[in-house]
Order: structure tokens, then C-alpha cells, then sequence
């Protein structure tokens, strides 16, 4: 009982510290008749400042707790997961859209190349990810039986 308390406590008070920068950048701004924004605007400066010391703090944090915390290898395959889930939607959200476009300039044919090259490179890193974890297997294996040890069976997260 006292864990949900306490969780539900921190998403109260991050919830709290991250509103005003939700409501101060929603909106557009009628003051000014430039339909360019100002890059220079004090409360624009002071979110990318805000953010950059977010992410340098959750970076930092990320990047010295295996001195303080024992990580096993579900909890590195899970994170890496994570962020080749974060670099994908990345990529779909902001760059497929641009060569769709590119693609669409160079071309008068309709096809999807661009959603077609995509898929593609994804099935040849998945292709390369299982290769080496084949390799990285087979390696394992061998060197278990020339060492004399017997070899412990594990479950892979496919």
C-alpha cells in the first residue's frame, strides 16, 4: 500500500512540475503578424535549457547506475529493445515522411518506395541480429565443450 502512496505521490508532483511547460508551449501566438515564430523568445529559451538538463541528468543516471545497481541480461535486452524502439519511431515519424516526398518528386509512378525500403532495411538488420546471435551461440557452445564444463540451458527472448 505504501508503494502505490508513494508512486502515485512522484506522478502527482512531476505531473505538476511539467504542466506550465505543456501550457506554455500549446498555442499559437496572436501578438505578432510573422508567421515565423521567434527562436529567440525567453520562454522558448528557457524550455530547450530546461530540456537539455533533463535529458543530460537522465542520461548521466542511466550511464553510472551499473556502479550502483547489478544489471542482468533481460534488463539490457528489454532497454535495448526500448531505444531501437525509440530510434524506429524516430525515424518513421520524422524522416519516412520526407522521403516520401523525395520519392514522390523523383518518380510519377505511385508505388511506396519509401515504405518499401524501409521494411526492407528492418528485415536485414533483423536478418543480421539473428545472425550473430546464432554466431554468438554457436561460439558459446563450442568453447563449453572444448572447456569441459557443461553448458546451462537459457531462454531466449525472440
Amino acid at each position: 500500500m505504501a508503494a502505490a502512496t508513494t508512486k502515485s505521490a512522484v506522478i502527482v508532483i512531476i505531473s505538476c512540475v511539467l504542466i506550465p511547460f505543456v501550457i506554455a508551449h500549446g498555442g499559437s501566438d496572436d501578438v505578432g503578424s510573422s508567421d515565423s515564430p521567434n527562436l529567440r523568445a525567453k520562454g522558448l529559451i528557457l524550455v530547450k535549457i530546461w530540456c537539455l538538463i533533463i535529458v543530460f541528468v537522465a542520461t548521466f543516471a542511466g550511464g553510472i547506475s551499473p556502479y550502483f545497481y547489478r544489471w542482468n541480461e533481460s534488463f539490457l535486452l528489454l532497454g535495448t529493445q526500448f531505444a531501437a524502439g525509440v530510434f524506429l519511431g524516430t525515424a518513421w515519424m520524422h524522416f519516412l515522411s520526407d522521403s516520401v516526398e523525395t520519392f514522390e518528386d523523383l518518380t510519377d509512378k505511385t508505388y511506396p518506395f519509401a515504405f518499401m525500403l524501409c521494411t526492407a532495411g528492418y528485415l536485414v538488420t533483423m536478418l543480421a541480429d539473428i545472425i550473430i546471435v546464432w554466431v554468438y551461440e554457436k561460439q558459446d557452445q563450442s568453447s563449453s565443450i572444448h572447456s569441459g564444463i557443461p553448458l546451462q540451458e537459457t531462454a531466449l527472448m525472440l
